[in-house]
């Protein structure tokens, strides 16, 4: 059977467009929902991370604190390093006196006797002093041995032997005299001649001035 619509053309049209009208209404609320629903999350995701951050912002705070309160333990490794470092560079400059020493007992010939050796350290080697100028030879008296042997050439072999010291320097001849001997008698030995001398030497400086005994920089 066939439907029959007995409303009037003009009803017809009114009826389409306040359908037309609900449609778009309904739409409209789909698209305000689904972009609530958007906004809600959103405003979720970023409440969420915002939390993140202040919990960040917290533990940066608290980390600065920390970092705070161990900065002077930090201030005293720093200088408890620069000190051992300025220590053991003094240690090294050192002048040393027990291995020149040793070294002379190895290279003075047999048949020469010191009776004298004096040394003192020039203000260029001492902590603290100035650094000795590059290319220039040394000049000081540093080291002076006294002694007595038989011959001049005795002493020029002592005076070449010290050479191979490496420590020292500049090593010269300051004073050479014979001493007559003494003929002997019935009752006593006869004395031969011998050769008193003095020989100067020169330290060595170092190539780089050697460090303050006052640390640089360092706080009380």
């Amino acid at each position: 059977m066939k439907r029959i619509d007995l409303l009037p053309p003009e009803a017809r049209v009114k009826a389409s467009r306040e359908r037309g009208l609900l449609y778009a209404i309904l739409i409209i609320v789909a698209v305000v929902v689904a972009l609530g629903l958007v906004y809600m999350q959103q405003n979720s995701t970023v409440s969420s991370k915002q939390t993140e951050v202040d919990g960040l912002n917290s533990e940066t705070q608290a980390e600065q604190q920390k970092a705070a309160a161990l900065a002077p333990y930090a201030q005293i490794q720093s200088t408890r390093v620069a000190m051992t470092a300025t220590a053991s560079s003094i240690y090294q400059a050192g002048v040393p006196w027990s291995t020149i020493l040793q070294e002379l007992s190895l290279v003075i010939p047999e048949n020469v006797r010191l009776t004298h050796v004096t040394g003192t350290v020039p203000p260029a080697m001492i902590p603290g002093g100035a650094a000795p100028v590059a290319g220039t030879a040394a000049t000081t008296t540093d080291v002076t041995f006294m002694g007595t042997t038989y011959t001049h050439k005795d002493v020029a072999e002592f005076m070449t032997r010290l050479g191979l010291i490496p420590q020292l320097s500049n090593i010269q001849l300051t004073d050479s005299t014979v001493v007559p001997g003494v003929a002997g008698t019935a009752d006593t030995a006869a004395t031969p001649a011998t050769v008193m001398f003095t020989v100067t030497a020169a330290l060595r400086p170092y190539q780089t001035a050697p460090p303050a005994t006052t640390l640089q920089g360092a706080t009380p």
